[in-house]
């Protein structure tokens, strides 16, 4: 296994991971709000997903970021949002101007 093959798979492993730690209505609930960002804004990041979930569940939404990466990772493999090839600086001042993928609904 080369170093490209090794950082997929570790990747795909640690999505796994967190959802499959996370209570099944809380991955129906990020993917609900998945949903409602690609119909609602023509591109979006992770910050609306979690500022979606918030407002519609009162969830505390750090405490599911990681399932929240690993939903759109898996959104955008069933083809239901693309990747733009862009990025912004995160809104949210506990993540220190990380870097977010900026995202496009597909119909």
């Amino acid at each position: 296994m080369d170093q490209l093959t090794l950082g997929d798979d570790l990747r795909d492993r640690g999505m796994a991971a967190a959802t499959s730690s996370t209570p099944p209505e809380i991955t129906q609930w990020v993917d609900a709000a998945i949903y409602v960002c690609r119909q609602r804004y023509p591109m979006f990041t992770s910050d609306h997903v979690r500022d979606y979930l918030e407002l519609r569940y009162g969830c505390n939404p750090d405490n599911i970021g990681r399932v929240i990466g690993a939903r759109m990772n898996a959104a955008g493999r069933r083809r239901e949002i693309t990747a733009t090839g862009m990025t912004t600086k995160s809104s949210r001042p506990e993540a220190h101007s990380r870097r977010l993928l900026i995202w496009r609904g597909q119909p």
